[in-house]
């Protein structure tokens, strides 16, 4: 049903790659043009969004639609349920909201094993961590994903995640607890 709402008609996997500044070296999208190679053209279609060189991506042979920046959530939320994996290839990232966003969608995430994302993606649970810097493994991750007999279990595991983890109500929940322990600390 996303697809259709968002116009994507293929019957092809879909690989969602996405940030505001696509660009920008933290990013990784280097990374992310490498792995491509290693995959098949007949299986999958690219979407994005943010900032992205559609003509860099036109070279590479695949069908793919880019939506630009998002102002509207849930369009947003639409382009993640539509797709089969969200990729995150950043090479430096605190947190990586996209991540927590995509698998809240139910969308399995593949990402390096560095940074943030490793702290939200949990090994072949609710997703891949491939080899830090690796495109080929960043490409063997969305393979696996995608092909995974237990994929329902991987979507619904990345749901499970970020409810228990990043909800609105357990996080504020962690920082009463942290700024009641600090106040504790001064009183003392």
């Amino acid at each position: 049903m996303a697809r259709n709402l968002l116009g994507v008609h293929t019957n092809k996997k879909i690989i969602l790659c996405g940030a505001v500044r696509l660009d920008d070296f933290y990013k990784g999208f280097q990374y992310y043009i490498e792995a491509i190679k290693f995959l098949d053209r007949e299986k999958y279609f690219l979407c994005f969004f943010g900032n992205v060189n559609n003509t860099l991506i036109s070279a590479l042979g695949f069908e793919f639609f880019s939506f630009g920046y998002l102002h509207d959530s849930s369009l947003l939320r639409l382009l993640y349920n539509s797709a089969d994996v969200f990729v995150a290839p950043s090479t430096m990232e605190a947190f990586g909201k996209t991540l927590a966003e995509s698998m809240s969608c139910g969308t399995p995430v593949v990402c390096f094993d560095s940074t943030g994302p490793k702290d939200i993606v949990d090994h072949k649970v609710n997703g891949y961590r491939a080899k830090v810097f690796d495109s080929e493994d960043l490409a063997n991750g969305v393979n696996w994903v995608v092909d995974s007999k237990n994929y329902q279990q991987l979507s619904d595991n990345s749901i499970k995640k970020v409810r228990e983890k990043f909800d609105n109500s357990i996080v504020a929940e962690q920082y009463i607890k942290l700024y009641k322990e600090l106040l504790r600390d001064v009183v003392s």
